[in-house]
This record gives structure tokens, C-alpha cells and sequence, in this order.
């Protein structure tokens, strides 16, 4: 179908949308703020009323036949809901019984250590304790640990946390300061917990962030964006340890603008870990082989690529496709990525969740949450890896007739704030969908920073800690 004079035709082929593609379709509605499901939903029942008015019975046959089938279809659905709600109850009786609490990391004058510091201390936390047998997964309920490490900018004083269950906290502590001994832990009360959120005083910001990418289709499976780490320290030559005065630290960019705010406002970061494990309750099924099998095929493919001569880039340089190509050398591109995904393959995988919550009395400042939904920007690496993109709740409005007087906006809000308290992305009622980060893109997003980042509302301990001299007189 093509219309050559420009008209509405041709319009429609641009758009992808001249065939009747339901998938094309569905998109380009939701791209002006229309529900998919509310589409899909009046599409579906506007048909069954057509077809209704053609076979005056239709009503009455598709009652007959939800009746007859129901010994097949009722048993199925009666085992799967009862199952859903027996797992939402099982694990939410074992979570239930966890002991929370949240540390706060003060940090002295100097941290010369480079955030592979970090990673190895990350790497203890890859645990899978609790989910030994399916009787404890199905029966008990009992799931593997989960950490969330957080910074908050309250009114510009900018503070490091990390939360876990209070069983877990001699891990925590050994993990931290066996890498940053001048650093101190301290138990302080939960400020996302005492937050009450009110709409008629405060306007509030969410967000979450996917791992994406500009360059690949992942939906038609032409790649999986788990096998593409974003930008690490490494990539910023961190991990050689260079001087105080030429470190490039990604970081210090996200906390200078994170205490860059007015102190009516309040930006939250939260990033939810877990080991990569047990994906299915019933069996032995590990997440963290799967992953390593899908990086080790998605480097084969890029290997494959660069050996063979594409048909039409074989045609385009005069040589014949039937004969035998030459065989071309990886582009820089391709051997950065091959290099890349190789080298997190000797890393600790963990599942990963990342959100944030913006805050302010008064009226919402765009450049504030704009800038924190791109927060991780500085470790984008989008056009030939991936990068952490924002997605979901307040996201989600764009057009005014998506909501009406704010009502879901600020209902928005009150669930974000409910999963943020939680710190929940991997158990009900929060199962969120997340993605995989190694333990050296970990350390990127979260380590102690240097004196390299002077951000004004970091306060840092006045002296360094030492221990006192084993030859001082008895």
C-alpha cells in the first residue's frame, strides 16, 4: 500500500500502521497516553457486540460453553489462584518475622581506595541461605536475603545507608569494614518510615530504573540487555588507582546533584540487591547459570558476526555473496563489548531494583526530576551497551487526560512510598520486574566516595580512626 502523492497513506506507512499490525497498533496508542489494557479490552468487547449482532445466540453459546468446559478450566484456575495466594501468605509470614534495621555510613576526611574496594565487600552479600530445599521455599516460605543500599539527600545533607535484616547485620558490618576500616556504621531510625506523605503539603516524584539500550529490539529476542553491563569504574580507569587529582569518580556527578536542592526537598536512591538464585519454588532451577549462559551466547553471536561478511555489505563493496568472503576483523565496538561482557563474567551477578522518590513543600521543580530520573546518566554506555533508564509510576503521565486532579498521580505516590519503605522488589505484594548488575557495576552506583567529590552536604567524620600503639606502657 503506498500513496505517492503524501497523503494520509503514506502517513500510515510511516507510523508502521498501514497493515493492520495489532502490535503497531497498540503501541502507537499507548504513545498518546491510552491504556494498552483499556485498548485491548474495548477492541475485544466492541467485536463480541458485533458478533453478537450477527448471531443473536452468541451470548447464550458462550455461556453454555464457560459451562461445560468448567471441569477442565475451573480445577486449573482454582490450583493457580490458591497457589498465588499460598505463596503471597507463606512469604509474607516469613518476611514478616525479619527484623529490619537501617545503618547509616559516616565517612571520614580521606578514602583513597577505588571503588574496587567496594566491589569485593559487595561481594559478600552474593548469599542464598534460606532456600535449601523446596520445603523451605513452599512450605516455610523462606526466601534469600535481600539488601537495599540508599542514598538520601535530605534538604541537600546528603547520607549513606544501607538496610538489611538485623540477623545479617555482623555481614554487613564485616563486609564494609573489612574494606574501609575509617569508616562508621551507626543504627538511626528509618526516615522513609517517619516520612508521611500529604498531598496538600508536599508534591512528590517517582521513579524506577530498567536496564535498557537504543541499539537492539529486545523484545523480538534479538539480544538480552542482562549480558550488557552499563559503564563501570573500570571504564574511568578507577580500578588503576590514580591520584587524588585525576580521578574521574561517575559518582561524584550523582551526589553533587543530589545535594544541589533546596531544603524544602527531599531526593531518595534506592537500590534493592539479591544474590542471583532460586528462580522457581518447586525446582532446583539457578538464575545465576542462566545468566552466565546468556552472556557466553550473546558473545558467540557478536564473535559470529564479526567473522562472517553481511550479504548486503558483500554486495555494496562489489564481492561476490556465492563465493568464498573474506573474513573481516571485530570492529572496536564489537571487541568493546565482547571485552566488556567477558570480564563481568568473572564478577558476582545479583538481581537488581533500582527507584527513587523526589519530594518538595510547594511546587514540583522540573529540572529536579528530570535530573533524577537520568541520575545514572554518567554511567550510560546506551548506543552499543545499555543504560539505566527510567520507567514506571510517575513516568507514566504524560498527557492531562491520563488523570484528573492529580488522583492518580498522588496514588502514584502512596505506592511508591509503601515499596520504597519495604524495600521490596522481588516478593508480594511489590514483584517488580528487575534486572542483572555485577558486583563491579554495583560498586559504581554505591561506594564510599573520596575527597575527590566535594559535595558541601557530605558531612564527613573529623578524624580518621586509628588503633592505639602495641607498645604503649602497661
Amino acid at each position: 500500500m503506498s500513496d505517492d502523492g503524501g497523503g494520509p497513506l503514506k502517513w500510515l506507512e510511516g507510523q508502521g500502521l498501514a497493515l493492520f499490525d495489532l502490535g503497531s497498533w497498540v503501541d502507537w496508542i499507548g504513545g498518546w497516553g491510552v491504556s494498552r489494557a483499556l485498548f485491548l479490552s474495548t477492541l475485544f468487547i466492541g467485536e463480541y457486540f458485533v458478533l453478537a449482532h450477527l448471531i443473536p445466540s452468541l451470548p447464550l453459546f458462550t455461556f453454555g460453553w464457560l459451562i461445560g468446559t468448567a471441569p477442565l478450566w475451573v480445577p486449573i484456575a482454582l490450583w493457580y489462584a490458591f497457589w498465588i495466594v499460598w505463596v503471597w501468605y507463606i512469604q509474607s509470614l516469613y518476611l514478616s518475622g525479619r527484623d529490619p534495621l537501617l545503618l547509616e555510613m559516616k565517612m571520614p576526611r580521606d578514602i583513597t581506595k577505588s571503588p574496587r574496594a567496594m566491589e569485593l565487600a559487595f561481594s559478600l552479600f552474593s548469599i542464598s541461605s534460606g532456600e535449601t530445599t523446596f520445603i523451605h521455599r513452599g512450605w516455610k516460605g523462606q526466601v534469600r536475603p535481600f539488601f537495599s543500599f540508599e542514598i538520601a539527600s535530605l534538604g541537600g545533607q546528603v547520607h549513606f545507608y544501607v538496610w538489611c535484616w538485623r540477623s545479617y547485620k555482623s555481614e554487613v558490618e564485616a563486609a564494609i569494614y573489612g574494606q574501609y576500616p575509617e569508616v562508621e556504621l551507626f543504627e538511626v531510625e528509618d526516615y522513609a518510615s517517619k516520612f508521611q506523605f500529604d498531598p496538600e503539603k508536599y508534591q512528590g516524584f517517582a521513579t524506577e530504573w530498567r536496564l535498557e539500550t537504543y541499539q537492539h529490539d529486545v523484545s523480538n529476542g534479538s539480544m538480552n540487555v542482562n549480558a550488557y553491563q552499563p559503564k563501570s569504574y573500570v571504564d574511568y580507569e578507577l580500578d588503576k588507582d590514580p591520584k587524588e587529582e585525576f580521578k574521574v569518580d561517575p559518582l561524584s556527578t550523582v551526589l553533587e546533584f543530589i545535594g544541589n536542592i533546596e531544603p524544602q526537598e527531599q531526593i531518595w536512591v534506592q537500590l534493592v540487591i539479591r544474590k542471583c538464585g532460586k528462580k522457581n519454588i518447586l525446582f532446583t532451577y539457578d538464575e545465576d547459570h542462566e545468566w552466565i549462559h546468556t552472556v557466553e551466547h550473546e558473545v558467540e553471536k557478536i564473535r559470529t558476526k564479526a567473522s562472517v561478511l553481511d550479504k548486503s555489505v558483500a554486495e555494496e563493496i562489489g564481492v561476490d555473496p556465492t563465493e568464498r568472503q573474506p573474513q573481516p576483523r571485530a570492529t572496536w565496538k564489537q571487541q568493546e563489548q565482547m571485552k566488556a561482557m567477558q570480564r563481568h563474567l568473572g564478577k558476582y551477578p545479583f538481581e537488581f531494583g533500582g527507584r527513587a522518590l523526589y519530594f518538595t513543600e510547594g511546587h514540583l521543580h522540573g529540572p529536579t526530576y528530570t535530573g533524577m530520573r537520568w541520575l545514572w546518566k554518567p554511567m550510560g554506555n546506551p548506543h552499543y551497551m545499555s543504560h539505566i533508564r527510567p520507567r514506571r509510576w510517575s513516568c507514566d503521565f504524560d498527557y492531562p487526560w491520563q488523570d484528573w486532579h492529580d488522583i492518580r498521580w498522588n496514588n502514584q505516590i502512596r505506592r511508591a512510598l509503601d515499596a520504597y519503605r519495604r524495600r521490596l522488589f522481588f516478593h508480594s505484594p511489590w514483584i517488580i520486574p528487575t534486572n542483572i548488575l555485577t558486583n563491579e557495576t554495583l560498586a559504581t552506583l554505591w561506594h564510599p566516595p573520596s575527597r575527590t567529590s566535594a559535595t558541601p552536604g557530605i558531612q564527613r567524620i573529623p578524624a580518621t580512626k586509628a588503633s592505639a600503639p602495641s607498645n604503649l606502657p602497661t
